[in-house]
């Protein structure tokens, strides 16, 4: 927890920091051009930045441009996350069927969860300082010193700055007598009501040597006695300004600011130009509400140049000497002869400084491919910090990625198809083998040239097509995982009636809601699906023996167990079930277990799946069935996606598949960016395999750029279908 404190102390320092460093260029490239309250404005983009860390990120933010800015945001976030992990360590598994291992049969498995990566402490001031051999406790431990020190530092400079404060307004008070005269105290209450301030709430008056408002929470006015009665006026509208506006608590409250960022010496410079523009500010309020011109107002200023630095930290001294001086009278001249910005130019001023400083680094674009990036980078060692941020991925990385993937499902036809993740040798291996504007297509791509969804789709639909040749010259067949209903219509049409129901009898046709486990109690319409499934008569005899079937009749229910009635207590409106042997046995439970293992299926009515083991035919049998059937790689591609268990639309929000009839899909995309047939026809079987998504118009941008998670979802669902039909 103390290195996610110092991660936001120096994310908040650096960025204040620039903000400062923005502010302060505008201030001294347009002088006292930018009307004093857009001025006073612009400061309070710095104390939301101070104060603030969490804003809505933004491709113009000033730090995107930081590098430093983006990886500190990025390591606050996963700080946060790996804090949630550690306090929910039995979240259920991350249900994404991308993640692609290796299993036992060479096959694509589903892993129920990535292998969380820790977060990169390296920016961390305790793990710098401990780089050098140093373990993460010594990180920690530096990590706290240096909470320790920010925290003394603030009370250390809360204390110098309270002290200060009240050594200058003693300062202040100690040549001050209470006004006595009545002329002066009824001009005071006359301008105090001009002003809106009642009799009540009018501070005391004193005479002093300087004018001025002093304090905080109980304030004073001071003014000089020997001035003319108009003079008089003048100072005192100025400094009830100042305390109708409440000046000298924001003075005090930027005062506590500096002290909590005390070690920024930016911080405290700004300070002191903050206090130039609360006089300048005050002088045009002074100006508006008094009616006499600016040239007096200026001349006076002058005659009252006397400062005193000391007491001026006790409240809003009036009178100004050297650069400050200056400033107010030049303020005033641009007012007298509107030499201000446009009011459109100065909001516009305004609104360019927040929108580039109130906003933070774009980090999020690639956070919803959390689970594939820290998957990715577990199995590559790559930076998964270096992939969130990446906002591009080029050409070259798409191809290492899928030559990563291929070799991790077992697809090694599929890696020699791309070449094994060169683009040189890949455009080499297409030459002859895809159509000639493809091709031609291919050999203009670069190695570094930043990958699009046209480049995605080329290069994607030209690893399929070599893919499926490698397949075809082999003489093997695809085994798919899964076939839709009417993949599985078109295959047994091409077969003999005994060879149909060889194959039907190798995959179980998917019953919604029928995901059927392994239990001791089983409803009878579950029980006579289970039963239907099994296709080896010993096997079906073998399961059925050991569950007996139980009418659920009240007087049957009075006999039942404890036991039992609480395992039948959630069935209603159920009239008999099947419950398990007792009795039985480990050995024979495992031997059910595998038995179950070839009645199993999905959830829906829609589609075949493969049985996960062997019945009454043999998965050699089944290959040699579906290339009699002349069903190829390609077509067992196009129908994974068809059949959408590898692309769910309630997990991609993208995709979306459209009604199929007599063989042709009918999609309702349109592909933009292209008139070329041969493009166009790239991205409309990426899109049916399932690489690429439309968007919520049904659009897809060819020229849109791809960032490093959506490349590798890309890649991760190619991989999935080429595995599903290499298997």
């Amino acid at each position: 927890m103390s290195g996610f404190f110092v991660l936001l102390l120096e994310q908040v320092t650096i960025f204040s920091s620039v903000t400062a460093i923005i502010l302060i260029a505008v201030r001294l490239l347009f002088k006292c051009r930018i009307p004093p309250r857009i001025g006073m404005a612009l400061w309070t983009v710095l104390l939301a930045r101070l104060l603030c860390p969490v804003f809505p990120e933004s491709p113009v933010s000033v730090y995107n441009f930081i590098p430093a800015g983006r990886d500190l945001m990025y390591a606050i976030r996963e700080d946060v996350t790996d804090e949630l992990r550690a306090q929910n360590e039995t979240r259920e598994a991350a249900e994404n069927p991308y993640v692609l291992v290796k299993g036992t049969d060479g096959a694509a498995e589903e892993v129920p969860e990535a292998s969380p990566v820790r977060a990169d402490r390296s920016l961390e001031l305790g793990a710098y300082f401990a780089e050098g051999g140093g373990s993460p406790l010594d990180a920690d431990a530096i990590n706290r010193l240096v909470l320790a020190v920010w925290l003394g530092g603030i009370g250390a400079a809360l204390g110098v700055s309270l002290a200060v404060y009240e050594r200058a307004k003693r300062r202040a008070m100690a040549f001050a007598e209470p006004c006595t005269d009545g002329r002066l105290l009824a001009l005071y209450q006359k301008i105090g009501a001009r002003l809106g301030i009642s009799e009540k709430r009018l501070p005391p008056l004193y005479c002093g040597p300087a004018p001025m408002l002093v304090g905080c929470l109980k304030p004073a006015v001071i003014f000089r006695d020997d001035v003319s009665e108009r003079e008089a006026a003048i100072v005192l509208s100025h400094e009830l300004t100042h305390y109708r506006y409440a000046d000298n608590p924001l003075l005090v409250f930027s005062t506590f600011v500096n002290c909590l960022f005390w070690y920024n010496p930016l911080i405290w410079a700004v300070r002191r130009m903050l206090r130039e523009d609360i006089e300048v500010l005050c002088d045009t309020r002074t100006l508006e509400s008094c009616g006499i011109p600016a040239t007096e107002y200026a001349m006076m200023l002058c005659r009252g140049c006397a400062f005193d630095a000391l007491t001026a930290e006790a409240g809003c001294h009036m009178s100004m000497r050297g650069r400050q001086l200056k400033t107010r009278l030049t303020s005033i001249s641009h007012r007298k002869h509107r030499r201000f910005l446009p009011r459109i130019a100065s909001w516009s001023l305004c609104a360019a400084v927040i929108a580039v400083c109130l906003t933070n680094p774009i980090i999020s674009q690639n956070t919803g491919y959390t689970d594939v990036i820290e998957h990715y980078a577990s199995l590559t060692g790559a930076d998964a910090r270096s992939l969130t941020l990446s906002d591009s991925v080029t050409v070259s990385d798409h191809l290492a990625s899928l030559s990563t993937l291929f070799s991790e499902i077992g697809a090694e036809d599929a890696r020699a198809a791309i070449g094994g993740g060169s683009l040189e040798l890949f455009r080499r291996q297409a030459a002859g083998r895809v159509s000639d504007e493809l091709w031609r297509e291919l050999s203009r791509y670069k190695a570094d040239e930043v990958l699009t969804v046209r480049s995605l789709s080329v290069i994607d639909v030209c690893a399929a097509a070599l893919f499926c040749e490698i397949r075809a010259s082999d003489g093997t067949a695809p085994l798919p995982r899964t076939l839709s209903v009417g993949a599985m219509e078109r295959i047994t049409a091409g077969l003999g009636e005994h060879s149909a129901s060889r194959l039907l009898s190798a995959y179980n046709r998917g019953v919604k809601g029928a995901d059927v486990q392994f239990d001791a109690v089983y409803t009878s319409g579950m029980m006579e699906l289970i039963l239907s499934r099994i296709g080896n008569e010993w096997a079906r005899e073998k399961f059925a023996g050991f569950y007996q079937e139980i009418d659920l009749t009240p007087e049957n229910r009075g006999a039942f167990s404890e036991s039992l009635s609480s395992a039948l207590g959630s069935l209603r409106n159920v009239r008999s079930v099947y419950v398990r042997d007792p009795g039985i046995t480990r050995v024979e439970e495992a031997t059910l277990a595998r038995i179950l293992g070839a009645a199993r299926a999905g959830q829906r009515e829609d589609v075949y799946y493969l049985k996960e083991t062997e019945d009454t035919v043999s998965y050699e049998m089944v290959r040699t069935l579906l290339q009699k059937s002349g069903f190829t790689t390609a077509d067992a591609l196009v129908d994974i996606a068809r059949t959408g268990e590898l692309f769910p639309v309630a997990e991609t929000g993208g995709y979306t598949l459209t009604e199929v009839r007599d063989g042709v899909l009918k999609a309702g995309i349109v592909i933009d960016g292209t008139r070329n047939p041969a493009i166009y026809g790239a991205a409309d079987l990426a899109w049916r395999i399932g690489v690429i998504d439309a968007d919520e118009d049904g659009g897809i941008r060819l020229e849109e750029k791809l960032t490093a998670g959506e490349s590798l979802l890309a890649a991760y669902r190619f991989a999935a279908a080429i595995g599903g039909a290499a298997g």
